[in-house]
């Protein structure tokens, strides 16, 4: 049986995975191995026990390993067993004398051999080997609970060689070149093992920092590093989590990897922290310092949750009353009749507020109620009642939102110099996002709700948790509110208008009715029309249908046909249709609008192929051709259809590839 040569095997991998695959299978880490004519099997010992299959066939080689490999190439496991299996040919085929060699067992007892071994003959041999291998000599001082005397930084020098190792041409490293951290994974699980949690944690550190440093000339659009710096991070987490550390013990850790999560340059690397930091942290104590340190980089909002709470109390006593004021003035005097069932901004005679100036000017008899004596402006500031007279008993503030009354300000971390640091905005919501996650933590509801209300404006996903907060413990008006805002500062997300939509059912028709509207025509929400066609009478979806027809005429003809397909209004659709001049629509709605007539259907199908196909070239262009015909074939009967191709194929004889590409899919 022919088993892979050396150069053969090295085609099946990386330049990384090979190296370590043969350091692997020369340190002796294949065990158990078992070839069996075309079936070869094995175990790898690595940083853990790796079953490896193999089936070689006279025109593939199939492979599997257990081990979480998941890129270019066979891993360094397999590699090592395909090594060993071309070794054991080497030294089966091979005679020194003339008598014949005696097949060596397929498995050997090591532990008996290790038995058996002098301690002279064990530390000769152990010494020779870690001379050989350096990463084994790093392990093998782990093991023994020594002191390799290396910091981050000398991990940092050593992989960053690493870096400059994998980079091509002008520094930077190309796409699908992986760089193998392997063997720093191995030596801090070894590290874990025995209890040397300091001396594991700085290799994970070393790898995420060096990493990170080294983000701006790789080509990770396959996201290895990223997967790298995410897995270094947890792994650093887990490595804290796994000892029962008290909390002065942790800090340290905490420390680091907060001031990591500030300082990010990149978003995918602050949540990578973020996430560490939350394996790290499991106590109360854990979770206030943690909270305690974010303080320190948030201005104009405290988070302490004390604070936090008064800010939701005073905010649902300022609710509490205001709808007080509501009840108390709609017992006063009757309803001007305009306002919406549950509208927090329902207007009454005898009460201004400061929106109706939106409606227009005011006259000067808007204001008093009788003529204005200018004497007043003679005695200082005047006072309401100046202008106000008897036309109003109060005066009532609508209390305007702006952005800058529910966002707060970060502290910047460093600047990169590649350009990519994360924007502040980022870093803002991502900081927010770690506080609501810590008040949560602590069981600390009220507080929660504090600071979503001085922070609901940072992004439409804060605004639309407060909202849900607010409707969960019953204050539906100021979740409106908030809605309301969300959708003015964050451009209609769909999201925010479903909610509105939902909160305006049973409260106000007509706003129910209008968040359907906009959730249709800004996002294309068919079930939001289904719902907003329920919700009116004959007449009155008469008169939106024949809106949307208008509006879509001037702005989105696809979506005017999507909307007659969607109403069965297939004779419409079909007029659209042939005025597009599009090929792709054509295909799209085949299967409900050629129902009208196949043949008209064909023809103009026919009209708007026959230019496309001799617009371009190129066996993509061809593809797409025959893909159209395809759509074409069952609308008119065999004769015509065939009619038609021996037409195309006639016009374009001279194009050996289109004819190729007809032929290949059928025609």
């Amino acid at each position: 049986m022919d088993y892979p040569t050396w150069k053969e095997i090295r085609s099946l991998c990386t330049e990384q995975s090979f190296e370590r695959g043969v350091k692997y299978w020369e340190n002796g880490r294949v065990q158990e191995l078992d070839v069996d004519g075309e079936r070869i099997e094995a175990t790898v010992r690595g940083s853990n026990d790796y079953d490896i299959s193999i089936d070689v066939t006279n025109d593939a080689i199939r492979t599997h390993c257990s081990c979480p490999y998941d890129y270019a190439g066979d891993c360094k496991h397999i590699v090592a067993v395909l090594l060993a299996v071309d070794d054991r040919d080497i030294d089966t085929d091979t005679d020194s004398g003339d008598e014949p060699i005696e097949d060596l067992p397929d498995s050997v007892d090591v532990e008996s051999l290790v038995e058996q071994a002098t301690a002279d003959k064990l530390r000769t041999f152990l010494l020779d080997v870690l001379e050989d291998d350096r990463d084994l000599r790093d392990r093998f001082v782990a093991f023994s609970g020594e002191d390799a005397g290396k910091t981050v930084y000398d991990y940092k020098q050593e992989i960053d060689r690493l870096f400059e190792d994998a980079a091509g041409r002008g520094g930077m490293i190309g796409y699908n070149t992986h760089i193998d951290f392997s063997q720093y994974h191995d030596l801090a699980e070894t590290h874990r093992e025995r209890g040397h949690v300091g001396a594991a944690t700085d290799i994970y550190r070393a790898l995420a920092e060096t990493i990170r440093e080294n983000m701006n000339r790789i080509d990770d659009s396959g996201g290895y590093y990223g997967r790298e710096l995410e897995r270094a991070l947890a792994l650093y987490g887990e490595a804290v989590a796994e000892h029962e550390f008290g909390h002065e013990q942790k800090r340290p850790y905490i420390d680091y990897l907060f001031e990591e999560f500030v300082d990010a340059d990149y978003h995918f690397a602050s949540e990578d922290y973020d996430n560490a930091l939350r394996s790290v942290c499991t106590t109360k104590r854990d979770h206030e310092y943690w909270l305690d340190r974010l303080d320190e980089h948030v201005s104009g909002i405290s988070l302490d949750p004390a604070d936090l709470e008064k800010r939701a109390t005073g905010r649902t006593n300022r609710e509490t009353d205001r709808m007080e004021v509501q009840v108390e003035s709609s017992a006063e005097s009757p309803s001007n009749g305009d306002h919406e069932p549950g509208d927090t901004r329902d207007r009454t005679d005898d009460v201004l507020a400061v929106s109706d100036f939106t409606d227009g000017p005011l006259a000067v008899e808007d204001f008093t109620g009788g003529p204005l004596d200018v004497e007043h402006l003679a005695v200082g500031p005047l006072e309401l009642e100046y202008f106000v007279g008897d036309a109003f008993d109060a005066l009532r503030i609508d209390d305007p939102t702006t952005i800058e009354e529910h966002t707060v300000d970060v502290g910047s971390g460093e600047s990169s110099d590649s350009g990519a640091e994360i924007s502040s905005s980022l870093r803002t919501r991502a900081l927010v996002s770690t506080c609501a996650h810590l008040l949560e933590e602590l069981d600390e509801e009220k507080a929660l709700l504090g600071l979503y209300e001085e922070t609901y404006l940072e992004s439409s996903r804060f605004c639309k948790q407060y909202a849900q907060r607010l409707i969960e413990e019953g204050n539906e008006g100021r979740a409106i509110d908030v809605i309301e805002d969300g959708i003015h500062t964050f451009g209609s997300p769909a999201e925010l208008r479903w909610l509105a939509a939902d909160l305006y059912r049973d409260r106000g028709p007509e706003k129910h009715r209008e968040a359907l509207k906009r959730l249709f025509l800004d996002h294309s929400e068919w079930g939001a029309y289904d719902e907003l066609k329920k919700a009116c009478d004959d007449e009155g979806w008469q008169s939106i249908y024949e809106e949307f027809e208008e509006h879509f005429e001037e702005t989105d003809r696809q979506q005017l046909i999507s909307m007659y397909v969607h109403e069965d209004e297939l004779e419409k659709a079909f007029d659209e249709l042939k005025d597009s001049e599009n090929l792709s629509w054509l295909r799209r709605y085949r299967d409900p609008v050629a129902t009208v007539d196949p043949v008209e259907y064909f023809e103009v199908y026919r009209e708007q192929l026959v230019p496309f196909a001799a617009g371009e070239t190129g066996r993509r262009h061809y593809r797409e051709i025959a893909d159209h015909l395809d759509e074409m074939q069952e609308l008119v009967p065999e004769e015509r259809f065939e009619a038609f191709v021996d037409f195309l194929m006639e016009k374009h004889s001279n194009r050996p590839a289109f004819l190729d590409e007809l032929e290949k899919a059928g025609f």
